[in-house]
């Protein structure tokens, strides 16, 4: 392995713990025997692809999804079922990633929405009492809805390195699907698929001196 300078981390199932089922589940739950009808239209219309790269805003998103089924839903309804896939980050990996920032620049690289983003937002003020967690732990943070691009395509992982000045193999990256893992091995970047459910820290210790 080339000497590493740089880790980019993907954010869910990775540093921030998920229940990624849960979504599903909430909805099948407000929908009933309509829950298949309501996900055909929601994918026909690339409803989540858009809101993903910023091509929706959140209300639009949020009316979508209210009225996907032959019954609305209201508004609370679908913010908490698509919140639901949130379980957590333990605070031992905080001090990992500060312990890392002593050697290395982190990188934030997730495929994330503005619910989300505010949702774990609150969360780290709520329970962790961290007010600027982009700030304290990553040198540079890159969600998909703001920079309007998403993994696994080439051009977000182009976009990252050019925008922080950094080489592709004196970077490492850290996913939780293979799909992002070997698009990001196209562009010369050192990309390990991280298994749902792991330590990542144990995992880091593995693969870096």
């Amino acid at each position: 392995m080339e000497y590493i300078k740089n880790i980019i981390f993907d954010f869910g199932n990775v540093l921030m713990d998920l229940d990624l089922p849960a979504v599903e589940r909430e909805f099948q739950r407000l929908w009933g025997d309509q829950f298949e009808q309501a996900r055909a239209k929601l994918g026909r219309d690339h409803i989540f692809e858009l809101y993903e790269t910023g091509g929706l805003s959140t209300d639009e998103f949020v009316a979508a999804i209210r009225f996907a089924g032959p019954s609305p839903l209201s508004k609370e309804q679908v913010v908490q079922a698509w919140n639901s896939i949130f379980i957590g980050m333990p605070k031992h990996r905080f001090d990992f990633l500060l312990r890392l920032r002593q050697r290395y620049k982190l990188f934030l690289l997730s495929n994330i929405n503005d619910l989300h983003e505010r949702w774990i937002a609150d969360y780290m003020v709520r329970e962790h009492q961290i007010h600027d967690y982009e700030l304290k732990y990553f040198d540079g943070v890159y969600f998909s809805h703001l920079i309007r691009l998403r993994k696994p395509d080439r051009d977000i992982y182009e976009y990252v390195l050019a925008d922080d000045e950094i080489l592709a193999g004196e970077s490492v990256f850290f996913d939780d699907l293979e799909i992002n893992v070997e698009a990001a091995r196209q562009t010369g970047i050192q990309a390990f698929l991280h298994p749902a459910g792991t330590e990542i820290a144990s995992h880091i210790q593995l693969i870096l001196p």
